[in-house]
This record gives structure tokens, C-alpha cells and sequence, in this order.
């Protein structure tokens, strides 16, 4: 089969939820009656979970299913790539990425496919079932991810992208897929759908996790975090350098006695100063750092093959 869709599928320990998502994605690919690909990537799982994909029988011949393992658990973000870097070897057109629990909804894929024009479609996220308290969590990464990108994210690693998006992110790499691809000048389009409850198993996502998962989609806007540190070092000069220049001038030109607290406030201002310093070259290394991927392009993936 020459497919024309690729779903790319990064797994760790979903022996449950797995086989009824292909199932949800199959009914889903029917109703556009286009040739699909389904890649699972098996990211280092100490369960069935490749076994459970490896076992899978397609009833249509519209829809294949190919599993890929990693040599051990490499991350949600590296499955994703090594998926798309085998995708990439297929006659597929257009390419899918979504979660492997369930929680990101097949039935909106009809929709996904019937935009022909856009280079990414977004998968905007409605309602949750998550706790209180991750959806607060939630909201205040949204928050801080405007404040330093200057855009909305309202989507995770469900989207489609082009050929044209997956020759910038196989070239380009990435440490977060959805950041990355929120940076992308090119034709967008985003529908919403529910984020639904897990199909099976225990959620991987905690606190800790989303706290990553937030740092990892500021990394790829590193630049635009080094131009607010350089802001704050500037301005904090300017209002140092005058508090220094009043300080000197009550001293010398005035009978006023200097406050306590004049002293403080200058020191601190400095300690600042230096701090926004420090930041913004760690922040040059690190992004000279993130710019020299290493593994970009690298196969690090193993194909399964069926016993007959």
C-alpha cells in the first residue's frame, strides 16, 4: 500500500489504551477513505505495548500499521520525531501526530483532512478531564508562554503538518513539537476538540511533568528570552547608573543625609544586574547548544517485523 496519511503514535506502557485507539483511528480513516499509515513508536515500554500494536489486524485495507521501538525510554518528544523521521521514507503527503492514551479525540481526524489548504492544522483543546489543579497549572503555562513568545498555545502534539513542516522539523529538530510548530510561518488552521479521558492505564502527567514540559516549550523560543533578559539588563543599568548619579550628588552637593535604605536598594539593583547577566549568556550557550542538535536526522528507531 502507498499511503497518503501517516498517524504517528509515541507510546510508553499503553497495552490497555492502545489497540482501542487503532481501532478508533480506523473507524476514523474509513470515512475519508484515504490510505493511512498508522506508526506506533514504542518509546523503551516495559509492558506489552509493542506486542499489543504488533498484533493489531487492520479489518480495511485502507489502513496499515507499522512498529517502531527506541532502545530505551528516550522521551515523549524524541518518539515523536523518530516517528515522523520513518513517516518521512513513505509516500505520505500529510502526517498526523497524536498521544497514544486516547485523550486526543480520532473522530476529529474527519475534520483534520478535509482542510487541503493549511500547512499545520492545530487541534485547538476544548474542555478536559484532568484535575483542578492541573488545569490551573495549565493555565498559568498558557500565561507564561504568551508572555514570552507573544502568542497563544492552545494545542498539544495533535496537529497535521505538510511535507513542507516536516522538512523544517527533521532538518531544525525540536525539544517541543507544539512549540516548534506554533513558530512555523506558514498556513495554519486549528479546530477544537475535547480532551477526553484516558482509554487505559494511569496518567504519566503529574506536576513535575507538566513544570518540563512547560521549560521544554520555552526553549524554543530561547531567542525571544534573550532579548528580556538584555531588556532587564539595560533598564536595570539606567535606573542604577541614576540612583548612583542622585546618591553621589546628595553627598557632594547637598547637607541631606544619605538613607540606610539609598545603599540597599543600589546594591540590590546591582546583584540584579548581575543576575540578568548571568542569564542571558547561559542563555547564549544553551541556545548555540540547542541549535547543534545532535541527533538530528539520526535513525535511532527499530522496525518490528511480523512473524508470518
Amino acid at each position: 500500500m502507498r499511503p497518503t496519511l501517516a498517524i504517528i503514535i509515541p507510546c510508553l506502557n499503553e497495552e490497555s489504551a492502545l489497540p482501542l485507539l487503532l481501532k478508533e483511528v480506523e473507524n476514523a480513516v474509513c470515512t475519508v477513505q484515504e490510505r493511512c499509515l498508522v506508526v506506533v513508536v514504542d518509546d523503551g515500554s516495559s509492558d506489552t505495548t509493542a506486542e499489543r500494536a504488533l498484533a493489531y489486524a487492520p479489518a480495511s485495507e485502507m489502513l496499515s500499521v507499522e512498529v517502531l521501538t527506541l532502545p530505551y525510554t528516550m522521551g515523549h518528544q524524541e518518539a515523536i520525531y523518530q516517528g515522523l523521521l520513518f513517516a518521512s521514507t513513505t509516500t505520505a503527503e500529510r502526517f498526523v501526530v497524536m498521544d497514544g492514551d486516547g485523550e486526543d479525540d480520532p473522530a476529529a481526524l474527519p475534520a483534520m483532512l478535509a482542510d487541503r489548504e493549511a500547512s499545520i492544522v492545530f487541534v485547538g483543546r476544548g474542555a478536559r478531564s484532568e484535575s483542578a489543579g492541573f488545569k490551573l497549572g495549565y493555565a498559568l503555562y498558557r500565561v507564561l508562554f504568551r508572555l514570552v513568545s507573544g502568542r497563544s498555545i492552545n494545542f498539544g502534539n495533535y496537529a497535521l503538518i505538510d511535507r513542507r513542516v516536516l522538512g523544517a522539523v527533521l532538518d531544525n529538530g525540536f525539544v517541543h513539537f507544539a512549540a516548534f510548530l506554533s513558530k512555523q510561518r506558514v498556513s495554519t488552521t486549528t479546530i477544537i476538540s475535547d480532551r477526553r479521558k484516558r482509554l487505559g492505564g494511569t496518567s504519566k502527567m503529574g506536576f513535575d511533568d507538566l513544570s518540563l514540559h512547560a521549560f521544554r516549550s520555552l526553549i524554543e523560543y530561547s531567542d525571544r528570552l534573550l532579548v528580556l533578559f538584555l531588556k532587564a539588563f539595560l533598564y536595570l543599568s539606567v535606573i542604577f547608573l541614576l540612583s548612583v548619579l542622585t546618591i553621589v550628588g546628595i553627598k557632594l552637593f547637598t547637607p541631606l543625609a544619605i538613607p540606610g535604605w539609598a545603599s540597599n536598594l543600589s546594591a540590590t539593583m546591582f546583584n540584579s544586574l548581575l543576575l540578568c547577566l548571568g542569564f542571558f549568556v547561559i542563555g547564549l550557550m544553551l541556545s548555540r547548544n540547542d541549535q547543534q542538535r545532535v541527533r538530528a536526522g539520526q535513525h535511532l528507531y527499530k522496525r518490528l517485523e511480523r512473524t508470518p
